[in-house]
């Protein structure tokens, strides 16, 4: 990775912490609705994958340390690591991203966004449903598979964050263009 981009993925990655701690909903047994994912679905769309990725582990791995839950090394490692490391794998599209900023394209800046984020939700999701399912199952009410309980409650604070991290990322890209184009 050249200078560039891991000094934006260690900005993005400063900026998500603090974005953590500015909370809007925080659910009672852990989670919270916050702009944590913004600078992470940004970074990921500007430098790739690997830098997504390492911004959301950089991310996860501070927030844990500074107040995060532990149970277990695995629920860490679910709860923390993977599902905001999962985040960065939005990535995955980030140069079709760059050609539509670069052309302009705002209809196709936007699904790329949509799509990235929505990818990135959904791993999210699917690590902390993982974690609820294998440690959080004495939480889920008699009768209820522990499954439909851990991918209900997660789906609380995962599905808003991941609609405002769209929203954000969108409201930014239409604003600050520039920012997202590279000076190599």
């Amino acid at each position: 990775m050249k200078i560039q981009k891991i000094t934006e993925t260690a900005i993005g990655a400063a900026l998500a912490i603090i974005l953590s701690y500015i909370i809007i909903f925080r659910a009672p047994q852990g989670g919270s609705i916050s702009l944590v994912m913004v600078p992470i679905l940004w970074v990921a769309l500007k430098n790739g994958l690997w830098a997504g990725v390492l911004c959301g582990v950089v991310t996860g791995s501070v927030t844990f340390m500074f107040g995060g839950f532990f149970m277990a090394p695995l629920q860490v490692l679910c709860d923390y690591v993977l599902a905001f490391g999962a985040i960065g794998v939005a990535g995955a599209f980030s140069k079709s991203f760059l050609v539509a900023v670069g052309q302009h394209r705002i209809g196709r800046v936007n699904g790329e966004i949509i799509l990235s984020g929505v990818l990135a939700g959904v791993l999210r999701l699917f690590f902390h449903t993982l974690a609820g399912i294998v440690f959080y199952s004495a939480y889920a009410p008699k009768g209820q598979p522990v499954w439909l309980y851990s991918i209900t409650y997660n789906s609380l604070y995962v599905i808003p964050d991941t609609i405002l991290a769209i929203a954000g990322v969108m409201v930014l890209a239409s604003r600050v263009p520039k920012l997202l184009l590279r000076q190599e």
